[in-house]
């Protein structure tokens, strides 16, 4: 499977640009959360039609108001680029140019697949979310909302599993081992976090689960940012494998 994965996309993109994906989906979601924010102070911190939490509103209640546009242009391009990294990031994995991992076991091919699926499900569900996030789509919203947090979720459980054994495998690529460890960081992190969210925000603590929202989602662009040390190319170097010197035979 990792032959035909790499035989079909292995003139998609250059092998030496594939870091960009991740570099540009986290930053360009960092930049909508910040404007959303900064506007929203700077205007007087107004509460919004149909605003539940009377003191930090929901990423959603100022994305519905004025400033709309710029909510569905980050999203999109979000978007785009966080398939862009779901792609990247297991591409490298398996393309001889890079890893070449191609003996990898057959699970861990299918969850590259699954992870690859669920990531286009979360960018179509955001750029769709952000288009229909309007005061009078309350359904709509929600399904939308699920569709993207649920693809989110199902990409990063699959991609931390898949990358798990450079963490604990005998032999890891040099300077992998320390972005798989802060990356599954960060997806525990949002996990907790998410949990709280949900719990607080169904039992009324507005103020704690607005802030943690924000939290929450400011987590996710640092997420998506660390995939930039899974894909940068190492320019005139060869991946080279940890312990693999203690494998050679010794002088006599």
């Amino acid at each position: 499977m990792a032959r035909i994965w790499h035989r079909t996309f292995q003139d998609f993109f250059s092998i030496r640009r594939l870091w960009l994906f991740p570099l540009l989906a986290g930053v360009f979601w960092f930049l909508t959360l910040t404007v959303l924010i900064i506007r929203w102070l700077a205007i007087g911190r107004p509460q919004y039609p149909k605003q539940i939490n009377p003191y930090v509103p929901f990423i959603s209640d100022i994305a519905a108001q004025t400033f709309k546009p710029v909510f569905i242009v980050g999203c999109v391009a979000t978007g785009c680029s966080f398939f862009g990294t779901m792609f990247a990031i297991h591409h490298v994995r398996y393309s001889p140019k890079f890893y070449g991992l191609m003996d990898d076991a057959p699970w861990r091919q299918t969850l590259s697949l699954v992870a690859l699926v669920a990531g286009l499900a979360a960018a179509l569900s955001l750029v769709f979310l952000s288009i229909f996030d309007t005061d009078d789509a309350h359904v709509r919203h929600r399904h939308l909302l699920m569709g993207t947090f649920g693809g989110l979720f199902v990409s990063a459980v699959t991609t931390t599993a898949v990358w798990w054994d450079q963490v604990w495998g005998p032999t890891v690529f040099v300077g992998l081992r320390k972005w798989c460890l802060f990356n599954t960081f960060l997806v525990l992190c949002q996990f907790g976090c998410g949990l709280a969210f949900v719990s607080l925000m169904y039992n009324g603590y507005y103020k704690s689960s607005g802030i943690l929202e924000w939290c929450l989602t400011y987590l996710g662009s640092f997420w998506l940012a660390s995939f930039v040390g899974f894909t940068m190319f190492r320019e005139g170097y060869e991946p080279i494998i940890e312990e693999e010197a203690e494998r050679q035979p010794l002088l006599t």
